[in-house]
């Protein structure tokens, strides 16, 4: 009854790449009547942020706060295995009765704790919004998902909307490291049945370090975007300043974010294909092979990566865009009303 009285607010806040997403829906009698965003970066960007949750949260007693997890010890694993001696130390949520999401208990306790001004209602796993992202694309065949963020990016295989195998990695490390640093499974929502805290121990879960090592990439001098790049100056006394240098290189930014993005491809192009090396050499594989790649693609880039995996892997790749705080709202929504 109380439903009816009040509006419901929904707060998403996705945190990547350092800065904040805050997302807030207002419903009534499951009527959307408000939608409002705000972005927050900088020193102060997390006090900023949750003083506008909270100021949100104060406008009903009927709020729900969702975060997406922005932890590295995380991921999915095949099955539902009540005894699973791999996970130790993990909090894990069955989906389906066909995979496993898991978490980092340690880490999602920190979250609480740093969000306990607001509360925290429902953390959400890459790889659940991942699974309703492609929700259209997940019933058909075996094929290879990406969710590429910032600061992570997410892998899976599924078949016939059964997880077959997953990996959540770290961005901006070294191959090496990153390899060395196998995420795990979590779909873990506050406010949803859960199984009892099985675990998570890290240490025990298969790493790709004995994989080899990929050939180089081809001289990449002659790529048409770095000829944008402008010639250096010689210092000298009548060199312009850095201020000058900035005000006559307007597209400066543009060239560094153009490269960035170009780096950022090329790593989750590594990733993927060690990830499908693994794939084809464990048990997993069962003689099958992946000839699709459907990437949610939240930083903006993505056409070195198709050119990679279609030349290079020769598969076949869709990228979509995801705007991952409506994704985490739309998550948010469906786990209330299924409470």
């Amino acid at each position: 009854m109380i439903g009816w009285l009040y509006q419901k607010i929904f707060i998403a806040v996705v945190n990547d790449g350092g800065a904040y997403d805050v997302r807030v829906s207002t419903l009534k009698q499951k009527k959307p009547i408000n939608k409002k965003s705000k972005h927050f970066e900088g020193e102060t960007a997390f006090e900023e942020m949750l003083t506008f949750v909270r100021k949100q949260t104060e406008e009903s007693p009927l709020h729900y706060v969702s975060l997406l997890n922005p932890d590295l010890n995380q991921g999915a694993l095949a099955g539902c295995s009540e005894n699973n001696d791999s996970l130790h130390g993990a909090q894990t949520l069955f989906r389906k009765q066909k995979w496993t999401l898991y978490a980092s208990s340690r880490e999602l306790d920190a979250l609480q704790k740093r969000y306990a001004a607001v509360g925290l209602d429902f953390i959400f796993s890459p790889f659940s919004l991942m699974e309703h992202f492609f929700a259209d694309k997940l019933s058909g065949g075996l094929a290879l998902y990406a969710f590429a963020q910032k600061d992570t990016f997410s892998v899976a295989f599924f078949e016939e909307g059964k997880l077959e195998y997953a990996h959540h990695y770290p961005m901006h490390q070294n191959s090496a490291s990153v390899l060395t640093e196998e995420a795990s499974p979590v779909g873990f929502s506050l406010g949803v049945d859960e199984d009892q805290e099985k675990g998570i121990n890290l240490d025990e879960i298969e790493s790709l370090d004995d994989l080899d090592i990929i050939d180089e990439l081809d001289d990449l001098s002659d790529i048409e975007d770095l000829d944008t790049l402008e010639e250096i100056v010689e210092f000298s006394e009548d060199a312009p300043t850095s201020v000058e240098k900035h005000a006559s290189s307007p597209h400066a930014d543009e060239v560094k974010g153009e490269l960035d993005r170009f780096n950022d491809d090329y790593a989750r192009f590594e990733l993927i294909e060690k990830t499908l090396a693994e794939f084809y050499a464990g048990e997993h594989c069962k003689n099958r092979f992946i000839e699709t790649v459907y990437i949610a693609d939240a930083y903006g880039s993505g056409n070195e990566l198709k050119r990679y995996l279609e030349e290079e892997l020769f598969l076949n790749v869709l990228i979509r865009h995801i705007d991952v705080g409506n994704e985490v709202m739309a998550l948010s929504i469906a786990e209330e009303e299924g409470l």
